[in-house]
Order: C-alpha cells, then structure tokens, then sequence
C-alpha cells in the first residue's frame, strides 16, 4: 500500500505498460524518420540511414526525445500516466500525499531516463540508459514502494486507484 492508502502497482504489469508505450512510440518515431528521410533510395532508409549526415540522425533523436516527451511528461502530467499505464489500470502520484503529480515530477520523472538519449555517443548513451533500467527492475522488485530510480528522484508512486 502506498502512503495514501492506495494500492501499488505490480510490478510485471508496470513492466508491461513501459514495453507496449516502448512499442507505440518505436512506430510512431519510425514513420516519422520516414517522412524526415523520405522514401526513396538516396536517404538510404533500405541501410536504416546508411546515407543519411551525422546531423540529420541526430536530428530526429532529438525528435524522437521530443515525442517522447510529450508522451510520458505531458499525458502524465495531464492525466496520470501514459496511454498504456491508464490502459492497464494504472497511474502515477506523488508519494508524500498522493495527489496528481506537478510539472516538476512528471518531467523529472521522465527526464532521468529520456536525458541520456541526447548523448551523441550511441554507445555511451545506451549503457547509461541500460544501467538505471536493470536498477530500475531491481527497485520495483524489492524496494518497500516499488519506486524505480525516476520514482525515488521524482517523489512518485504507480499505484492502481480504486475505480
């Protein structure tokens, strides 16, 4: 139970929200490098941008960063969650009282996360990423309130609201 009296979220179906919204937003960022890179052969999309500049790839991460922005802060913000965690029954509050969460938890919480994606270092920026979500399993497995580490930063709670 969170502090509010709410029940929290178990974690494989927190776990299954975060790789269907995975999913979505994938598609959706595909068929905007699409449209960005066109589609005929001299992009190279047929070598998944083989031809395409330095910049213009860096360009659409920073779109796709942008996309996913707005579908995890602002839906989250705005309405508790993101599409799949409201789907599944789901929403995010804040932990010390349990109210609907403020601009600063909702970008916070998706910032710890998402900053590592304008890193220009593929490499880099995918182990960094890779780090806090095998911690972030660990916590939601073991800590007391099932806070990942965007949770623990942000002062947030998923629980499943009483309907």
């Amino acid at each position: 139970m969170s502090p509010a009296g709410a029940p929290l979220a178990p974690p494989p179906l927190r776990i299954v929200a975060r790789f269907l919204d995975t999913v979505i937003l994938g598609v959706i960022n595909f068929l905007v490098a699409l449209m960005v890179l066109g589609t005929d052969d001299s992009a190279g999309f047929n070598g998944f941008g083989g031809d395409a500049g330095f910049w213009t790839l860096y360009a659409l991460s920073l779109i796709g960063v942008a996309i996913a922005f707005v579908w995890d802060a602002t839906l989250t913000r705005l309405y508790g969650g993101t599409p799949m965690k409201l789907a599944l029954g789901m929403c995010v509050v804040r932990a010390d009282n349990g109210g609907q969460v403020e601009w600063r938890h909702a970008i916070t919480r998706w910032a710890i996360p998402g900053a590592f994606s304008v890193i220009p270092l593929p490499f880099l920026s995918g182990l960094l990423g890779l780090v806090v979500v095998v911690v972030s399993l660990v916590y939601i497995f073991t800590k007391p309130l099932r806070q990942a580490v965007w949770d623990q930063v942000a002062k947030t709670l998923v629980v499943r609201p009483a309907r």
